[in-house]
């Protein structure tokens, strides 16, 4: 049996779910192309190995969000045609595909014209999605009669999905997961920082992830007598103005790092001594269960899918917050966060097999 993945770009952390699928199924992977900041994962396919890749033809727009200090984020959209053509070509017995655009319009027109089953891979939450606006919320409530089955990153992706009407037994409420063999192997640190702790941002310099509210709390907190390293690992268009904003704030012991591969990330993260994740807007946040995985406590804001169901309550805050901003610092600081727990997380091989037995379930009927 033949199945096709539709997806915008090949992510690192998706291709060992993809191997599990391969494993039972002849799989394809279709992909429209590349983001501007996703520069590190140009070689992820390689590591697909004899997973069938193809490129779609179409194009991409990407269509900027500003917010109040700068860029907030990027708003991609995908016109890609060809994914009708490829679906057509390859002839798949079931099809997945990510998210409710273009792309899983084309793959819902080749599911009814050809009578295949259809899973919708899907991953906002209330909180992300909150300000589509009233055209994409009427899209979406339209496209969900017409889809059969779903794929939800989590339980707050399935509150989403719930919140839109869909039937809860149409579900397959995975976890978003990372290659786990790869974060808990151990590995030396990248680098040494004094004094201790650090504390370590990874992630997008624009302004949805937090990093102006993170340089602030730490500037208030270092202001109390705290000694701290903070190391923030990532690239963005919002670097320069966030490192003369650090200068401004006369943050010590602060370091900026380039965006690592992401075979180099384990020994970043064995570098740390907790892991920051002050997000406005996440659907997830992967970073979240790579932390853990590599053995460090995370402390995480309630802005992330991932953290009602991965991060203790005594390990999240708000943001937006001052106080409970600076009071997460501090117990991170002193030590008196909650310690990793690797049993609330899925492993690869354990969401693949839920999609691998979900397949089989719909084709033998």
């Amino acid at each position: 049996m033949r199945v096709a993945i539709l997806t915008n770009i090949i992510a690192p952390y998706r291709v060992c779910v993809y191997r599990g699928l391969k494993k039972h199924f002849e799989t394809a992977v279709f992909a429209s192309g590349s983001e501007r900041n996703r520069k590190n994962w140009e070689k992820v396919q390689e590591k697909l190995g004899d997973i069938r890749l193809k490129r779609v033809w179409g194009f991409s727009l990407a269509i900027p969000r500003r917010g109040k200090e700068g860029l907030f984020d990027y708003r991609y959209l995908h016109i890609n045609p060809g994914y009708f053509t490829e679906l057509v070509r390859f002839s798949p017995d079931a099809v997945i595909s990510n998210e409710m655009g273009f792309r899983s319009l084309m793959a819902l027109m080749y599911a009814k014209m050809f009578r295949k089953p259809l899973w919708v891979w899907w991953g906002g939450t209330l909180h992300t999605e909150r300000s589509i606006g009233p055209v994409k919320a009427l899209w979406r409530r339209v496209f969900v009669r017409f889809v059969p089955r779903w794929i939800s990153y989590g339980k707050t992706s399935t509150e989403y999905l719930l919140h839109l009407g869909i039937p809860r037994e149409k579900i397959l409420e995975i976890q978003n997961c990372v290659d786990e063999t790869l974060f808990s192997k151990p590995t030396p640190p990248a680098f040494t920082f004094s004094p201790k702790p650090v504390l370590l941002y990874v992630g997008q310099l624009i302004e949805r992830k937090g990093v102006d509210l993170l340089l602030e709390s730490a500037a208030r907190v270092q202001n109390k007598g705290y000694a701290f390293t903070l190391v923030l690992v990532g690239d963005g268009p919002e670097k320069e103005r966030l490192e003369r904003k650090a200068l401004t704030l006369g943050l010590r012991n602060l370091h900026f790092l380039p965006s690592r591969k992401p075979e180099e990330m384990p020994a970043v993260y064995r570098s740390a001594d907790a892991l920051i994740f002050p997000t406005l807007e996440d659907v997830w946040g992967l970073v979240v269960n790579e932390a853990l995985w590599s053995g460090i406590p995370v402390i995480s804001s309630i802005y992330a899918g991932c953290t009602p169901e991965i991060v203790p309550p005594e390990n999240r805050f708000d943001p937006l917050n001052p106080e409970d901003f600076d009071a997460a610092l501090e117990r991170a600081i002193k030590g008196e966060l909650a310690p990793p727990d690797t049993s609330v997380l899925l492993t690869c091989e354990e969401v693949g097999k839920m999609i691998v037995g979900d397949i089989q379930r719909l084709l033998s009927q």
